[in-house]
């Protein structure tokens, strides 16, 4: 399954130029952690990715893209502050294009990076393909992702690759409900995997 680490050239057309290519020298390593340790080595992780997910679980049989088995991609830039620390926080910007992602913050972890993205998205009529009902369904969306593999470049440990889990969930709110946009159920958890 593909899944790798893209650093991007973004021109007018946003379009991503090349893919991180390793020379012999720079043969992936995995993080290994020493329980004794605090804080074990941590790669860079800075930088634009393109990430796959693949659908395990779901309670959503009306949308064919939430199917179990279902793949779908994802850009996210990664953005960590300087704090003088091991582990800081920044901010992660993800979308399935990369025009209009969206923006959260993240949180550094032994080995990786969390973060929780919420918002709402519009109920579209499939008739006419207008908006029936704005932020009709309310979502939050909770990564957790781990460094899988990284390269020395430069003399600078950089993750190459992240796996993990994604948990998406959203809710069709009551004032949507009233102007005819519903599902059953109202509620539905999709669990994404990102290997």
């Amino acid at each position: 399954m593909f899944h790798s680490r893209v650093i991007a050239l973004l021109v007018a057309s946003a379009s991503v130029l090349g893919l991180v290519a390793c020379t012999p020298s720079d043969e992936p390593k995995t993080p290994t952690t020493d329980a004794a340790a605090t804080v074990p080595h941590q790669a860079i992780l800075d930088g634009e990715w393109v990430v796959t997910r693949t659908v395990v679980s779901s309670d959503d049989a009306s949308n064919p893209a939430r199917a179990v088995g279902a793949e779908s991609v994802r850009y996210m830039a990664l953005v960590r502050e300087s704090c003088g620390e091991p582990l800081c926080a920044g901010t992660v910007s993800s979308g399935t294009t990369l025009e209009g992602r969206e923006t959260a913050a993240f949180t550094q972890v032994n080995g990786g990076l969390e973060y929780t993205m919420t918002g709402a998205i519009d109920c579209m009529n499939a008739a006419t393909g207008g908006v029936l009902a704005v932020d009709a369904f309310e979502y939050s969306q909770k990564a957790t992702l781990t460094i899988g593999e990284y390269a020395t470049v430069d003399g600078v440990d950089t993750a190459t690759t992240l796996t993990g889990t994604i948990l998406y969930s959203d809710t069709v709110t009551a004032a949507a409900v009233s102007v005819g946009c519903a599902r059953a159920p109202a509620t539905v958890t999709v669990e994404y995997a990102v290997m």
